[in-house]
This record gives C-alpha cells, structure tokens and sequence, in this order.
C-alpha cells in the first residue's frame, strides 16, 4: 500500500504493517510518529530551508533598520535611563554599583563623568543587563548616547532572528517565519525598548532563547525515546538519558533570564512543569512501563536538576563582580553582624550570607513598591495596551525656536505597541488556547503560551505595587507568535502534528482521494456560510515559500492575514516618529494619541 503524500516535503507512514508481531511493530519510524515526530530519513526541502534563512534575513534586516536608524537621539539619558547607564558606566568603572553626586545625570549627558563616587548604591536588581549595556559604553565610548543604546538594540534585532528562526521549526513555513519576524520588527513596544538602555529588552531576548532551546530538547529527548525503545515489547522500561544538553542550555538561558530580573524565576518554573508535563506525555505515548511513576520518580528529578540548580548558579555567577568587591553594597554584612555578635544563618560563608541578606532586603523592596506613577499600569490593561510609558518629553524651553511646519513643537517617545498587531493577537491568543490547546491538543500552542503563563500571569500577584505597560516587552515575541499561529492555521499553512487525531483524519482523506490536488479543502461552518471552500485552489503562493501545497491553502486566511499585515505596516508608518522622537507639531501628536488614557 503506498504512502499517502500531504505535501511534496513530507510524507506521513500510512498504516500498513498493522499485522505485524507487537515487537517488528515498534519500529522506530512508528515510535516517532506516536511521539509527534517526522520519519528518520525526512529532511525539509531544501529550496523551502532556503527560503526560511531568506525571510529571516529579510526581517533581521528591518529589525536592524528600525532599531539602529538614529540610535543617539536624544542625546541625553531619558526615562530611567538615569539609573541603568550610570549604574552600567559605575560597573565597569568601579567594579560595583555606585553613588553618584549631585548634577550627575546632566554631566553625564555632556560626556563629564566626574560625579561617580566610590561609596556604594542600594541596587535593586542583578547586575547583567547593566554589564551588558555597558558592553555598548566600552566599544563605542561612554559619552556617546549610541553607546548606551547598542547592545539593547542588537538585544532587540536578535530577538526578531531568534523568533523567525522558532516559528520556521515550528512550522516549516517560510511565509510564517517572516511574517513573525516582520510583525515584531515592527512593533512598536520591541521598538522603543530597543533603542533605550533599560533591562527588559534583554528579558525578551533570554525568555524566547530558552524556549529555542526547550524546543530542541523536546524533539532530542523524543528521538532518543523512539531510537531506544525500537523493537521492544510494549510495556518496555524507557531509555533514560541521564544528559540533555538542549535542557542544560535551556537552564543556563533562563539563569541568565534571572541575572537580568527576578521575573526570570517564574519562567523558570513554568518551564520546568512544562517541561515534565511533555516528557510523561512522550512515555504514555510509546505505552512505556510504569510511565506515570517514571516520569514524576526518575524524569521530573532529571528535569529539575537540568533547569533549577543550573539556572541557579548562573544566576550566583552573575554576581562574580559583587563577590571580589569589599566595597559592593551588602558585600561584608555578615563580617560586621559576626563581629556584633547577631549573626544569622552563621552556617552560611560569610559571602554567601551577605549575598541572602541583600536579596532578602531587594525582595522587601519590591513588594512593598506602591509609590504613585503617571505612567503606572495595571496588567489587564498590557494586551490592549491602555496606558503605554511616556520614555521622553523635552519641555517647551528645550524646543524653543523649532520648526515643525505649523504650531507648537514637540518631541516624544511612547512605548504604544502596534496596536493591528496587539488588538489581532488578542484573537489569537483565543484561539490557541480553544482550538490549538483544547480541541486540537496541538503541543506547538504551547511554545506560545508558556511566555504568557511565564512572563505575563505572573504580573496579577503584584498588580497592587507600581508596574509599568513596557514590561509587555519580554513577553511581545509570544504574542506574535500566538498570532502567527493563528494566522497560519486559518490560512492552512500548519500541517497537523504527525500522528495526532488531525493528521490521522487527513491522511484517511487523502488515502480516500476526498481531498488533494484539485480538490477544495475542508472548511468550518462559518467558513462555508461565508461561502469560501466550494472550489478547489489552484493558484497561490508557491509552496517553497507556504511550505504546503496549494490545494490545502485556504485564501479567506490569506485575506485575513494580509489585511493584518499591511494595517500593522500602516500603524508602524504613522507612528514612526513617536516612537523615536521625532520633531513633530503637537498635533501631528495628538492626532496619534488615539485614546485618552495614551496621553
């Protein structure tokens, strides 16, 4: 019986054989294909892999544009870049955050850094985004603004590679992998944040690294399942792979994901049941013994050791310039509590103890922060982003003598998402989780919504303290991607997973000649009373760049995703200059100020 073929990159193993003795069953093509996985020897096309690295190089390009064009201006640290540059330039200066004097932040502006101090700053977070942000200060100088600003915008261009890079793996299509690389180049939240020295671009960029990396233990830990179970009986103990180093990746990734901010933590963990929750899946699948047991006794312990202790000491590691500096804040205040008699947790090296202390002393601080701010927002409010952070707004002095055509001018950064992209990926995210995650059981969702579950829930716990809307940037790659996703599988450029209850059901359709080449595809309720689906596609997008063939594209999707992109494309033209502080008249501004609350 030969193989039915979906597509001309990849054939599905029908189901012949089924007479075959338990053990000669369990092939491991077989195995593969229960675990969600392509056969052996299936490779993607090579004019389809082609294009992938075409689209990615495509919106790499745009990210480069729109982050790199006029980096330096203003020419001056604005928003709380008063406190991340400085404390950058006191890091690779001092060794140690420091306090600064009086007058600092214009004298720094000016390229005079005379006010640095050696006595030490209370910092509240860990000190890799500064180490990183002044990474740019020593290349370029530290008196040049586009200095400051280089590293979070290489951070924010290799956050666009990285997600078209993901979404090309997950879904082998080239028009995909553009297209959310291309909807995140262009937003306007990635944007601001990329061209600021603030710590949370560096968040998005390890968040979406350790997720690459989660991914690629999820198909390496399922071939390695499926290669050892190979001829064995079900019932059969698993392999037990006592290393994973896409997992040891994944942990150190999400380490450096905490050295940035404590937020890492709960990506960390949702990571990690995420993580477990996959693998006891992958053993129930291929029927191994005992599989629950298994998984929670042997798995979740390998799975913990891989992510927690390892992210944990990179995180310690990060502070490798804390630890060799007497003068560092907190640095001898076990030595002075031993000396005094009331040392605790005396079980602990002195650094190591001074280390707790000064964490305990930042997670007071940032529980307790409820101080009253213009620009405060509450986290219902990010994925319609209500009330976006005002980064610059010279006064009327500043501006004296400007022209700008007509009125009063003024200049402004405002981190307003792209508010297509934003508003759409609102249905999307609906729709991953009703129909990808519920009905489909499609696990790919799920690479989407562990960065909401990690990077976004979490917000809710500590909605009562002082957060800002242009924290939405660590976790704007998954937003994408759930609209990508559903972009995609209204468009019918998502193959089912190979071996689920949709690519059973296809496979029986193509063997039966129901669908196929000349045929129109299966369409929904809504979609038939629209009326589309009554004729079979014929010409289309070449399946080089769908990675599907044409007959199973279906155009109302195509429709919908291209009006998306070219009113995302609309709103990135007209908001260009308030995102980078362009010389504009205040009603040119105010124009763009579209709801109240973004004023």
């Amino acid at each position: 019986m030969p193989e039915p073929t979906t597509t001309r990159f990849f054939a599905r193993p029908s189901g012949a054989g089924a007479r075959l003795s338990p053990v000669s069953s369990r092939t491991q093509d077989r195995l593969r294909r229960r675990l969600g996985l392509n056969p052996r020897d299936w490779i993607l096309e090579r004019s389809v892999r082609i294009n992938g690295w075409i689209a990615t190089g495509v919106v790499t390009l745009i990210a480069a544009l729109t982050r790199l064009i006029g980096l330096g201006h203003p020419d001056r640290l604005m928003f709380d870049e008063i406190y991340y540059v400085k404390d950058a330039y006191a890091l690779w200066h001092n060794g140690y955050e420091s306090v600064w004097s009086d007058n600092a932040d214009e004298l720094f502006s000016r390229g005079d850094f005379s006010a640095l101090t050696h006595n030490p700053a209370y910092i509240v977070h860990p000190q890799l985004g500064k180490w990183l942000i002044g990474l740019g200060m020593k290349i370029f100088g530290p008196s040049e603004p586009f200095g400051w600003r280089f590293i979070p915008a290489i951070a924010g261009i290799l956050t666009v590679f990285l997600l078209a890079r993901l979404t090309m793996r997950l879904t082998h299509s080239p028009l995909l992998a553009g297209l959310a690389g291309f909807l995140l180049a262009i937003d306007g939240t990635g944007i601001t944040e990329s061209r600021i020295g603030l710590l949370d671009i560096f968040i998005g960029f390890f968040a979406l690294l350790s997720v690459y990396f989660l991914v690629r233990d999820r198909e390496w830990f399922r071939a390695r399942l499926a290669a050892g179970l190979e001829g064995t009986r079900i019932g059969s103990w698993a392999p037990l792979p006592l290393v994973r180093p896409w997992l040891l990746a994944t942990g150190v990734s999400l380490g450096l994901t905490c050295s940035i901010k404590w937020s890492g933590a709960y990506l960390l963990a949702a990571v990690g049941i995420l993580t477990v929750v996959w693998d006891m899946m992958a053993l129930r699948r291929v029927r191994a013994r005992k599989w629950f047991l298994d998984g929670i006794l042997h798995r979740s312990v390998l799975d913990f050791l891989h992510l927690v202790p390892v992210a944990f000491v990179v995180y310690v590691l990060g502070w490798w310039s804390w630890f060799i500096h007497d003068r560092a804040f907190y640095r001898n205040w076990a030595a002075t509590q031993r000396d005094r008699g009331e040392l605790v947790r005396a079980w602990l090296p002195d650094s190591l103890n001074s280390l707790f202390e000064y964490h305990r002393s930042m997670y007071n601080f940032h529980t307790h922060l409820k101080e009253p701010h213009p620009y405060m927002s509450k986290p219902i409010e990010w994925l319609v982003q209500w009330r976006p952070t005002s980064f610059y707004w010279p006064d009327e002095r500043e501006l004296a003598g400007a022209r700008c055509g007509t009125g009063k001018c003024v200049q402004a950064i405002t981190s307003i998402g792209n508010i297509p992209v934003w508003w759409s990926a609102i249905i999307g995210l609906v729709f991953c989780v009703l129909v990808l995650a519920i009905r489909n059981r499609d696990w790919r969702v799920w690479v989407s919504l562990i960065g909401y579950v990690g990077l976004y829930l979490p917000w809710f716990i500590y909605q009562n303290r002082t957060i800002f809307n242009f924290y939405t940037v660590a976790f704007v790659p998954f937003v994408v991607l759930a609209l990508t996703l559903w972009l995609g599988t209204i468009s019918g450029l998502i193959e089912p997973v190979p071996g689920s209850r949709l690519a059973v059901k296809e496979d029986a359709a193509l063997a039966s000649g129901s669908i196929g080449e000349g045929r129109p595809y299966p369409r929904g309720f809504m979609a038939r009373l629209l009326g589309f689906g009554g004729r079979p596609m014929r010409r289309g997008l070449p399946a080089e760049w769908t990675g599907v063939p044409v007959w199973r594209t279906r155009v109302e999707g195509l429709c919908v995703l291209t009006v998306v992109v070219v009113i995302a494309t609309v709103f990135a033209v007209l908001w260009w200059p308030i995102w980078t502080g362009q010389m504009v008249s205040f009603d040119f501004w105010h124009w763009h100020m579209l709801l109240p609350s973004w004023v």
